[in-house]
């Protein structure tokens, strides 16, 4: 621009001392005419001439635009100023350079770089103008560009939840985003001035660097970065080699994001499925699938281990006479002694209410558990004070033996169950070991089992189901089924009495291989009535999915009546993972037939917490422990969000058992759970309940 203004300057300054001056100055201003945009008016801005460039951009007549004024193109998008300044420039003979958004006559809009240069007369006064112009709008428009794409950078890094950075092959910053210095407490000159590795520790310095390599792409690592402060944030990255040509060639762009709460929340959600929340000890699940690791242990050492299973003489008493804070007081006091007597070595459970486990490693024989056991008892029956009083109290003990008694984790458990009882009925305060062959069942436990086996035969069961729903628009999306024991002398027979037994004497198998066809067989009749093929949910005990053929059968139930996979679900329990091995395979295979696989009771305490990622599942059902107080108490709604959370990042579909309100459906859909369970919606009831209700929903839809 400036060079435009000179050399226009110094044409008009000196062409009277060239020769021919005025050949020249038609010259000029024919390559004038051809190349720029060009204008004349008098000292008040009223339009002398234009030429054919002006006519073109402006889109008027020439006769529209001589005897006018440059307002009559104004865009409105310069401030006052800015002509007052040009103004006051060229009204003093000077000559004015600027830009100029104009608009022309059909509404759009263009930009001129502008000259105006003032002609004087003998009293060095202004009595014309020459506006000399280039059409500048292609360059206005990249520039544009440019800005809007810096402004949206700069927006996306300032905002992003992601930490972008580029880093050279040494691991020092090339570039920071800002939302480094938000997380980190550094600036970002402290940021640019000291390498990357400053922000970890050695054991992370040596993972990062090893992914710094010529031809990393996408590699995902984790790590903890240090702040400012001295805290941590644990964050996942994606890291690339930059490989285009450029300034940055060679080195690496690294994206985080912080995953410091979602880690909070799997160590506190570990926290409960590892843990007691009262004791601190194992819980159940917890204990069992430790215990099979320890057997594991036992058995490449080969050492002898001792499973006790323990609980407090009528500690129902103590419970009634000094309430519950005095109960939970002396289950904290047992479970402090039995850690005080076994040692990190040895695995501590509470099984439930006063009802504990415990192992002990490297026993010699039975004399040899029996003492140890005897010593660990004496322990727990010291007196212990409460409110200033000493209470006693007595222990029982069930004592069984690897691998003297059986190798499997399960068996073990059963037998020291089995002696615990031999010792509750023989008075308690004792220990007793199991003994191999004892019959220790009830009549009421042998009649059972004689009638359970004839009712299979004989099918004295139904079943009834409940329905699942969209918790987006309570809308029917499946059904789980559940079986019923209607037995003709006995009537109904509920299945926590029937379901243990049935699965301890392997009556689950034939038994649940009726329940699966039943099931399927009515899911047939429902689609061949006209109703929407729905998914049906089929509980399976892990005693079923050890059989060699369940697989088969599940695919054979398929094509026996003409099902599509995806209409077809098994639920396990979240215990039947114990036993990783054989039970991820079967449950692999059955999903490569394309049927879905739920884990029923989910956040009952086994470890798939920490594994939910890796587990070959496609749902969850979150157990209505959880769900019966989500809305009044605040330790369960923070469970079920964790569990939420965890769950959908595994992508897997999220189902809560025992909506009880209409409240709590809500909350539930607001946390992000997928579908509701529970008598809100519906009771089990028999098939043609269910199609009543699957009617009434149909009768909606329309």
């Amino acid at each position: 621009m400036k060079d435009k203004t000179r050399i226009v300057q110094e044409i008009i300054d000196s062409n009277r001392s060239i020769p021919d001056a005025e050949q020249l100055l038609e010259d000029i201003a024919y390559a004038l005419e051809q190349s720029a945009i060009v204008a004349m008016t008098n000292n008040r801005g009223t339009i002398l001439y234009v030429n054919d460039l002006f006519v073109e951009i402006s889109k008027y007549e020439r006769e529209e635009l001589i005897g006018q004024d440059h307002r009559l193109l104004n865009s409105g998008s310069h401030p006052k100023e800015y002509f007052k300044n040009m103004w006051r420039t060229i009204g003093s003979g000077q000559v004015w350079e600027g830009q100029f958004k104009n608009r022309a006559k059909d509404g759009s809009y263009y930009w001129v770089d502008t000259v105006i240069v003032p002609f004087l007369n003998d009293k060095g006064k202004p009595y014309q103008y020459i506006a000399i112009r280039w059409d500048i709008t292609e360059k206005k428009a990249m520039e544009e560009e440019v800005r809007k794409s810096n402004e949206l950078y700069r927006l996306i890094t300032e905002n992003s939840s992601d930490f972008i950075a580029v880093l050279d092959p040494d691991g020092l910053f090339q570039y920071v985003s800002p939302s480094f210095g938000i997380i980190l407490n550094y600036s970002e000159e402290e940021l640019m001035s000291s390498p990357f590795y400053h922000l970890l520790d050695d054991e992370e310095i040596k993972r990062v660097a090893s992914c710094l390599r010529p031809d990393v792409t996408n590699e995902l690592v984790e790590f903890k970065l240090l702040t400012k402060d001295g805290d941590t944030r644990h964050m996942a990255a994606t890291i690339n080699a930059i490989r285009d040509e450029g300034e940055y060639r060679g080195n690496y762009v690294i994206v985080m994001r912080d995953v410091t709460s979602e880690k909070e929340s799997e160590e506190r959600i570990l926290d409960l499925a590892y843990n007691d929340q009262l004791t601190s000890l194992l819980n159940r699940t917890a204990f069992r699938r430790q215990l099979v690791e320890k057997l594991e242990s036992a058995q490449r050492t080969e050492t002898k281990l001792a499973l006790v299973y323990l609980n407090i003489d009528r500690f129902r008493y103590f419970n009634d006479a000094l309430g519950h804070a005095g109960g939970d007081t002396l289950l904290e006091v047992f479970a402090d002694r039995l850690k005080t007597a076994l040692g990190s070595e040895n695995l501590i459970g509470r099984i439930s209410g006063d009802e504990f486990a415990f192992t002990l490693v490297d026993v010699t024989d039975e004399e040899d558990a029996l003492k140890r056991v005897e010593a660990v008892r004496q322990l727990l029956q010291e007196p212990i004070l409460f409110l200033k009083d000493e209470h006693d109290l007595t222990v029982s003990c069930g004592v069984s033996l690897y691998p003297q008694h059986t190798d499997q984790a399960g068996h073990l458990v059963t037998r020291a169950e089995k002696a615990l009882h031999t010792a509750k009925v023989r008075g308690g305060n004792r220990v007793e070991m199991y003994e191999s062959g004892t019959v220790n069942e009830t009549i009421e436990r042998v009649l059972l089992e004689n009638e359970l086996r004839k009712s299979v035969e004989a099918e004295h069961f139904t079943l009834e189901y409940q329905p699942k729903v969209d918790l987006s628009d309570e809308s029917f999306v499946g059904f789980e089924a559940l079986v019923r024991w209607e037995h003709p002398d006995l009537g109904r027979i509920a299945p926590d009495k029937f379901i243990p037994l049935a699965e301890e004497t392997k009556v689950i198998v034939p038994l649940g291989t009726w329940i699966l066809e039943q099931s399927c067989r009515q899911m047939r009749e429902w689609i061949d009535e006209g109703y929407p093929p729905l998914r049906m949910a089929v509980n399976f005990s892990v005693v079923q999915l050890e059989e060699d053929h369940v697989v088969q059968l599940i695919s054979d139930m398929l094509v026996k009546y003409g099902l599509e996979p995806e209409q077809l679900e098994v639920e396990l329990t979240e215990s039947t993972f114990a036993d990783q091995g054989m039970i991820f395979r079967k449950v692999s295979e059955i999903r490569a037939l394309g049927v879905s696989v739920a884990i029923d009771d989910f956040g009952t305490g086994y470890s798939t917490f920490s594994y939910i990622k890796d587990l070959p599942v496609d749902t969850v059902k979150i157990d209505r422990a959880f769900i019966s107080d989500i809305d009044e108490n605040a330790d369960s709604h923070a469970i079920v969000r964790a569990i939420v959370t965890l769950a959908r990042t595994a992508n897997l579909r999220i189902v809560a058992e025992g909506v009880e309100t209409k409240k709590q459906g809500e909350l539930l859909h607001e946390l992000g759970c997928h579908i509701g369970q529970g008598y809100y919606y519906s009771r089990p009831v028999p098939p043609e309940e269910c199609k009543q209700l699957m009617d009434e929903q149909l009768a909606k839809e329309k």
